[in-house]
């Protein structure tokens, strides 16, 4: 793994915007042995179905939101929040990529559901301010960091964006939408835990595009293993991404041998 010099010198300066995606989640469940699903596994325990396929397109991404939408249409939301509570909710404690956020990070945003990081921020003493995406976010305080949710938290259910309709009658509020056309400007954007196939990440860089204004600066993504097809490199290359391909505790720790 070639963990970018930008990112190290950038952390090192609290100049690095961290987004956590699922990934991180995912190797909490399975240092714990518990199970916790995929993207493609969830959008299917939702109620979501691969399209028939179309002469000369490839086939559909398994849609989270998709499936949700159907699970809540056919058994209304508060089994649409119980089901996502059973497979998401308890992934086990957090990992080193949870305490070197923490620790490294003044702002770190999350699209996953879980209070990891909020485990990891009292585990390792550092104090922290839970944001929802409604919250405009206040200055950057050294030794203290600021997460926000970017889709709610399992814990406060009215906060959820699980839908389509979820995110299109809930969109960032045009005062944090300033402050992230900011932050993506004057500093260095730090994607983990992602994959560039799926959903997740697709909403993300939308919503973060729509921010900005128009196409992101370069940011870096560090790709949770697995196959990427050369199709998908190209198409985030060619839209500022700098890739390497790194699950979340191998980066964050190598991030934080790197600073030691």
């Amino acid at each position: 793994m070639n963990l970018p010099v930008e990112v190290i010198d950038a952390v090192r300066q609290d100049r690095c915007v961290l987004f956590l995606g699922n990934r991180a989640s995912m190797e909490a469940a399975e240092l714990a042995g518990r199970d916790y699903p995929e993207q493609k596994e969830l959008a299917r325990r939702l109620g979501w179905k691969k399209p028939a396929p179309v002469a000369g397109k490839k086939g559909g991404v398994a849609s989270v939101e998709s499936g949700a939408a159907v699970t809540e249409a056919a058994q209304g939301r508060a089994a649409l929040v119980a089901t996502l509570q059973a497979a998401l909710g308890a992934p086990g404690a957090p990992t080193a990529a949870h305490r070197v956020a923490v620790r490294r990070f003044p702002l770190v945003f999350t699209t996953n559901y879980d209070d990891l990081v909020e485990q990891a921020a009292a585990a390792e003493g550092v104090a922290l301010d839970v944001l929802g995406r409604a919250s405009p976010l206040p200055a950057v305080e050294k030794g203290r960091c600021r997460l926000l949710h970017m889709r709610g938290e399992l814990s406060r259910p009215d906060t959820l964006l699980c839908t389509a309709n979820d995110h299109a009658s809930r969109p960032l509020g045009p005062e944090l939408k300033k402050q992230l056309r900011l932050l993506i400007r004057n500093q260095v954007v730090l994607f983990v835990g992602y994959r560039p196939d799926e959903e997740e990440f697709e909403r993300l860089f939308a919503e973060l595009s729509d921010a900005y204004g128009g196409e992101l600066p370069r940011c870096h993504l560090a790709v949770a293993q697995g196959h990427i097809d050369d199709y998908l490199w190209q198409k985030w290359v060619w839209r500022g991404l700098l890739m390497f391909t790194a699950d979340p505790v191998e980066c964050l720790s190598a991030l934080e041998d790197r600073l030691a």
